[in-house]
């Protein structure tokens, strides 16, 4: 008889074959996050007129090329077992085995796995080939993240894309022609990682998961910077060079950031201090005054705050501007704070934060501390944004204890944005997903992020999974179980590529313990205790939202949604809708 260490060996084995990784490095070390949104707003009056356009860059030029650059690539997709297909179409056949010879090393030191080559992953029904497609984000630098959507390529027999991972490949830009027809271009992208395919719905719902489609979260890796240009609405290389030099005395560390290459455009790449948050940048570009006067920057200052209590003035490009003014605008920002119309002391700590005013910070905090007020998710993610102020810190750790799980969502991402060390973070697996735990006194939650990465978090104490347990996910390759009088949690993982399974795993009833299992990469310690199961983030996530549906976890799931998210499972309680979400 099989022993349960040799069974597991058996298994591991057999997963490591069927789940080749290709992919290098961690999706969530470089990211696209959510900005806090300065757009004009949607009620604003004549940009023309306002004192916050009148004299700037941006009344004089226009950005060159910001809308997303569309990129595509062909790829294979493995781990599908018998879901996967042996088509693949001739014409892309050579172009396929072409890139996967360039991007992976096809030797293996497992001793008895079979030589992989790409020829024989193709030809295997363990595999898929697919297409792979994306957006690079304006003004990109090399080392950003975007996701990518991938898809079974038209007319293959590919079942289902589900527990699959995609073999890293070059994205390159391509613009449609007609239908039917399409340009490529130069590759600028790479794309690779495990397929994320909406885990969320229920078995019996009429709404189902498209099983041919999935994203890669944060799958996408910029090689390539995006260029970015203004292009003067005049040209002149009088005023070219003026801007340009606007604009590199405006760097915190002088750094030469603008170059007038001709009478019409101006180049710009985006700083250190601002990687990550280009929009932010790009903005404020446009809103500095092309005059430095100390008296012209005084008045204009002044002029800008008279013009901020208008509720039908451009709120947010009078932010922009303000913050353009640096030490001039101070003074006329610290009679805004304490305004009582909230559009007024929300746009003007907006400003004041941005120039590190600590008295604007405690005015952001009393907006996202008042649980009437309109402005307070916005005031949430604008303390995220700040530079240093550790009252900003303390104030979004309190939040995390808010009775508004939007709200404590909220400040969970800011402390991250922030790199909080108070959030107890791990990684899980060697690149499947992080785990967060936040303890906290309030009715327990899981929350799920579907965007730019793979990350689960915890808000909770100590939050257990009550037997009885019987789950089995839809295609067989995970099921946990507990008796009603059970004391553990017994968890089979079958790799579907295969068939084998292993052994019955035994694991403490609480959600990170067996999160933590799953998720680890497939291995056993030098006690012959199993520490990992490979499982993904996606099966994970629909284990987890399962379980809070049936109530075996005492708690509320959310789901993050592009804006917002939603509470789904047991005892959902209605919360204060927010104007912004």
């Amino acid at each position: 008889m099989m022993t349960t260490n040799t069974r597991y060996r058996s298994f591991r084995l057999s997963l490591i074959a069927a789940v080749t990784i290709a992919a290098t490095g961690c999706i969530w070390d470089e990211e696209h996050r959510e900005k806090l949104a300065l757009g004009v707003d949607p009620v604003a009056g004549s940009l023309a007129d306002s004192a916050a356009f009148k004299d700037t860059i941006g009344a004089m030029t226009l950005y060159e090329g910001m809308a997303p650059l569309r990129v595509r690539g062909i790829g294979l997709v493995v781990g599908l077992g018998t879901n996967g297909s042996t088509d693949c179409p001739r014409d892309t056949y050579d172009t396929l085995v072409q890139s996967m010879y360039k991007q992976h090393s096809f030797t293996s030191k497992i001793v008895g796995t079979r030589n992989l080559s790409p020829e024989r992953l193709i030809s295997d029904k363990d595999t898929a080939v697919v297409m792979v497609q994306g957006e690079v984000p304006a003004a990109a630098v090399a080392g950003d993240r975007f996701d990518i959507s991938v898809s079974a390529w038209p007319g293959t027999q590919t079942k289902s894309l589900r527990g699959g991972r995609l073999f890293t490949v070059d994205l390159e830009i391509f613009r449609q022609v007609n239908q039917g027809q399409s340009i490529s271009g130069q590759h600028v992208a790479t794309a690779a990682g495990p397929l994320f395919i909406n885990p969320f719905v229920d078995d019996d719902s009429a709404t189902k998961s498209n099983e041919l489609q999935g994203v890669v979260l944060g799958g996408g890796l910029v090689t390539k910077d995006r260029r970015v240009r203004l292009v003067l609405l005049k040209p002149s290389y009088q005023w070219a060079t003026r801007i340009q030099d606007r604009i590199n005395n405006f760097s915190p560390n002088a750094q030469k950031i603008a170059r007038a290459d001709s009478p019409s455009y101006v180049s710009l790449r985006i700083p250190s201090e601002f990687q990550g948050d280009a929009g932010h940048f790009l903005s404020l570009v446009q809103s500095l005054y092309l005059f430095r006067d100390p008296r012209y920057g005084a008045a204009r200052a002044n002029a800008l705050t008279a013009e901020l209590l208008d509720p039908k003035s451009p709120h947010a490009k009078i932010a922009l501007a303000l913050e353009g003014l640096g030490r001039y605008a101070l003074p006329e920002l610290d009679e805004l704070y304490s305004h009582p119309k909230d559009y007024v002391s929300f746009y003007a700590a907006v400003a004041g934060l941005r120039l590190e005013d600590h008295v604007a910070g405690d005015a952001m905090i009393r907006l996202a501390d008042d649980t009437d007020g309109s402005y307070r998710m916005r005031a949430v993610r604008a303390l995220g944004e700040t530079r240093g102020m550790g009252q900003a810190t303390i104030a979004l750790r309190r939040l995390l204890d808010d009775t508004d799980p939007r709200i404590q969502t909220a400040a969970y991402e800011a402390l991250i944005q922030r790199g909080d060390p108070s959030i107890e973070s791990k990684v899980i697996g060697g690149d499947n997903f992080r785990l967060d735990v936040i303890p906290s006194d309030r009715p327990a939650f899981v929350y799920a992020k579907r965007r730019s990465e793979r990350r689960l978090a915890v808000f909770g104490n100590d939050l257990t999974i009550n037997p009885p347990v019987l789950y089995r996910s839809p295609d067989g390759g995970l099921t946990v179980s507990a008796t009603p009088d059970a004391k553990r949690l017994t968890v089979i993982r079958t790799v579907v590529a295969t068939g084998s399974s292993s052994p019955p795993i035994k694991v403490a009833p609480d959600v990170v313990s067996l999160v933590t299992l799953l998720g680890k990469d497939a291995d056993i310690d030098h006690t012959n205790v199993v520490t990992g199961m490979s499982v993904g983030y996606g099966a994970i996530t629909r284990l987890l939202y399962h379980l809070c549906k049936d109530g075996a976890i005492d708690a509320n799931f959310l789901l993050e949604r592009p804006r917002e998210t939603e509470l789904i499972g047991p005892a959902q309680r209605d919360g204060r809708p927010e104007s912004e979400l």
